[in-house]
């Protein structure tokens, strides 16, 4: 029997955690289907040269008109290049729109298009495939009635957890039947296998690892509220605490928070420590980990703690963190930006270590519902139904 052919568009294919979704789905589905994947950008795409063969991919933006919005974006604070930037961001969703429809229209017409970091919202109407889905990441943003406008141009619409999929529902009652529940997953095997490698890592970053520290894995940028933590370790190193903070993770914000670490004098206590290709053994060295975004689609990275055995202290932000944990089965959670409440907590199980351990007994269970093969499989049932709709 000949394979449905799938159009999975994607910005990239690196380090990023949708990236390892995207890649992982691809692998897990390729005996299933006919497989194309679009990749927007053509850096910070290590993972490509790990595809199996079968899998066919291509560029959709040249990596010139890529270079010309990168010189223009570091010019912008002129103001004719910032008309200029606005005018390529407009062209950019015709760029992309165009390039997939002639990659369509030379390689024959596909079952379905997948745009599954759900950053073709602005041209997906203009897709000649006639069955269409999105995946969407992160939570609601402020702009609803645009994002309605948007979320109309796909058949339906995969929201990553319940608390998610409730928000969706009550701002945009008239989608209701669109909205599919799926959760992201994670290869547990993988992780099982990268959380005691060391073979990466230089003698400095051995040396690191040997320290009492806390742990945060995330973007360096403003959802995820890396300041709350920050001033977090000010009152415990105040308070003669002497636990390390381990930021892992690059971003736009970086600049910003060297300064901040800089003038509450904590050059010693709190370390931005980069991106890691393994932030597993990060996290498995730590005592505890601790997330405190403002904003979620959600969370992934806590069951990722979850599989290195560590007890989780969160932020309760709208989505994502409270369905992970359970509403405090799996690990505590503390008010969005509440500094002191943090610190109480990261205080009352650094003082009493043994009152982790119900806690991590419990997300060995949670975990479950999270497993690779399990998820992929619904994924595959869902493309299939979808396609086979009328």
């Amino acid at each position: 029997m000949e394979k449905k052919k799938l159009l999975i568009r994607t910005g990239y294919l690196g380090l990023g955690a949708i990236e390892q979704l995207t890649f992982d789905m691809i692998v897990g589905l390729k005996d299933r289907f006919d497989i194309t994947l679009g990749i927007e950008n053509h850096h910070n795409n290590s993972l490509v040269e790990k595809l199996p063969s079968e899998i066919k991919y291509f560029y959709i933006k040249t990596e010139e008109f890529e270079k010309k919005i990168e010189e223009v974006r570091n010019k912008k604070k002129n103001i004719f290049y910032k008309i200029y930037y606005n005018y390529l961001l407009k062209k950019e969703k015709w760029v992309c729109c165009d390039s997939i429809n002639e990659y369509i229209k030379n390689h024959g017409n596909f079952d379905l298009f997948v745009d599954y970091d759900s950053k073709a919202q602005k041209y997906a109407e203009k897709i000649n495939v006639k069955k269409k889905v999105v995946w969407q990441h992160t939570s609601l943003n402020k702009n609803v009635e645009r994002t309605k406008k948007r979320l109309d141009k796909y058949d339906k619409v995969v929201l990553i957890c319940d608390d998610m999929k409730k928000d969706f529902v009550k701002h945009f009652p008239e989608l209701k039947e669109k909205f599919v529940r799926i959760y992201n997953f994670l290869d547990f095997d993988r992780i099982n296998r990268m959380k005691y490698d060391d073979s990466g890592l230089s003698e400095k970053e051995k040396n690191m690892l040997k320290e009492k520290y806390c742990v945060s894995v995330a973007r360096l940028d403003y959802p995820k509220d890396f300041d709350t933590l920050i001033e977090a370790f000010k009152i415990l190193k105040e308070d003669g605490i002497k636990e390390k903070l381990y930021i892992v993770g690059e971003g736009e914000q970086r600049e910003r928070l060297e300064q901040k670490i800089e003038e509450l004098n904590l050059k010693d206590t709190v370390f931005l420590v980069g991106q890691k290709s393994n932030p597993y053994i990060w996290i498995e060295k730590a005592d505890m980990f601790l997330h405190s975004s403002k904003r979620e689609g959600f969370a992934i990275v806590l069951i990722e703690a979850f599989a290195c055995e560590k007890f989780v202290i969160s932020s309760d932000c709208l989505v994502g963190p409270r369905e992970v944990l359970e509403s405090g089965k799996n690990g505590e959670l503390f008010e969005v930006g509440n500094v002191e409440e943090l610190v109480r907590y990261i205080k009352k199980y650094y003082e009493n270590p043994e009152l982790k351990n119900q806690f991590i007994e419990n997300s060995k269970i949670r975990i479950k519902d999270f497993e690779k093969e399990k998820i992929v499989k619904e994924y595959g049932d869902f493309f299939e139904k979808i396609i086979g709709e009328k």
